[in-house]
């Protein structure tokens, strides 16, 4: 997992690849001018899905951790909190769907505030939850960027 400000997101391109493309697309766009839905950037490979979504207590939400795509978070609006954990740490809760890319788990992780000034990315080896509140409900509007990461996490 990498968290940093925004003002530093480009710094990360070096990491070439679909997180490359990705986050150079981030540094010369006007993400609030973004629409909401999915926009592709290389096909399958590399897309963002901008959303609004409602925040919930940490309970009410899964970890869960893909094995084809690294993800990016960025809060745009309002304030999230995301979780992280090593995957070693957790309980499979549901099995592995290919279709989605996405498996569950439970257990603890530690979270971290998301504000419109942060990001964070997400590897395949990386649990994470997101929208979640450590207070009351409320709505954010936000980007997760879908990066292929080559070879990804074995089965």
């Amino acid at each position: 997992m990498i968290s940093d400000t925004l003002e530093r997101l480009g710094t990360y391109v070096c990491l070439g690849g679909g997180i490359g493309k990705a986050l150079d697309f981030l540094v010369s766009s006007d993400l609030h001018a973004l629409p909401e839905g999915k926009i592709p950037l290389c096909g399958d490979d590399v897309f963002l899905l901008v959303q609004r979504r409602r925040t919930c207590p940490p309970e009410e939400e899964p970890f869960e951790a893909h094995r084809r795509y690294a993800d990016i978070h960025i809060t745009l609006e309002g304030e999230e909190w995301l979780g992280y954990a090593p995957l070693a740490d957790l309980s499979p809760l549901a099995p592995y769907s290919p279709g989605k890319d996405c498996e569950t788990f439970t257990g603890d992780g530690v979270f971290f505030r998301g504000a419109p000034d942060r990001f964070f990315l997400f590897f395949p080896w990386d649990a994470h939850k997101a929208c979640i509140t450590m207070g009351e409900r409320s709505d954010v509007r936000k980007i997760v960027v879908k990066a292929a990461v080559g070879g990804g996490r074995p089965e």
